[in-house]
């Protein structure tokens, strides 16, 4: 597993993941000029649990007018060039009158990760017409997640200060966009190789009910381990291991994966 020595924060983080957020940042300021309010840090990097070649580079931008699809697509088509270099990219773009006055869910109006990278370049090549990322702007229950995060521990890339654009998240909201869906959480929603994550995803929203506090998922995953029944704390510290290692869950039988999840949605629920 990581020594928590080598987990970073923006300010310790490896050049190529400042430069990246740079570069992200300077495609904002490039495409939106005085339209843009302002680029913020959450995420791993925020809480100072950011691993190299494990962790995403979570941003959440604030703009003054609304984007017209043609600069969403152009905004895609920069991101794809910037994805993965080193970092995924995770990324919800608002606009500032969807956050004042505050009302849940939020609505995004961009979005942009490697999951929906795909989609993106068969809009850009003409091979998809339509898509709700670029023609609508939707609502996103996890933005609260993110406001309330970046408002707490959010690092200014450019713009506005943190204070001044995003407000308080009522108790009730946040608490829906953290668990909204845990009673059909699974681990496997995203594959395999997420099945680390997804595990301490789970840990993380039982560490918030009890501590009321925003922990990353390497300081839950602890916290949850040594509050487990013995029979599931293995997997638990397995999933840390594996998450934070770059290594692979162990082969844990199916009904002890499946007896963590409904301990940790007990848990969470009652």
């Amino acid at each position: 597993m990581k020594d928590r020595n080598r987990l970073h924060t923006w300010d310790t983080a490896p050049a190529a993941v400042r430069r990246q957020g740079e570069d992200v940042t300077a495609v904002f300021k490039d495409r939106l000029g005085d339209a843009l309010t302002g680029v913020y840090l959450h995420g791993s990097l925020a809480l100072g649990a950011f691993a190299e070649g494990v962790s995403d580079l979570d941003l959440l931008v604030v703009t003054a007018e609304r984007l017209p699809r043609g600069i969403r697509l152009e905004l895609a088509e920069a991101l794809l060039a910037l994805d993965r270099r080193p970092c995924s990219l995770e990324l919800s773009a608002l606009y500032r009158g969807d956050l004042h006055p505050w009302r849940h869910p939020v609505r995004c109006q961009f979005h942009y990760s490697a999951a929906w990278a795909g989609t993106y370049r068969k809009l850009l090549s003409g091979r998809q017409g339509a898509c709700f990322l670029v023609d609508t702007d939707f609502e996103d229950p996890d933005i609260a997640c993110h406001v309330r995060l970046t408002r707490e521990s959010g690092v200014l890339l450019n713009g506005e200060p943190v204070a001044e654009v995003f407000p308080d998240v009522p108790e009730a909201d946040f608490w829906d966009s953290l668990c909204r869906g845990v009673e059909e959480f699974d681990f496997e929603d995203y594959g395999s190789r997420m099945v680390p994550s997804q595990i301490l995803t789970l840990g993380r929203i039982w560490s918030y009910r009890q501590e009321r506090r925003i922990l990353s998922k390497y300081e839950a995953g602890g916290w949850t381990a040594i509050r487990l029944p013995d029979r599931y704390r293995p997997v638990m510290e397995q999933a840390l291991e594996a998450w934070y290692g770059g290594g692979e869950l162990p082969p844990f039988p199916p009904e002890e994966l499946e007896g963590l999840r409904r301990f940790l949605i007990r848990q969470i629920t009652e």
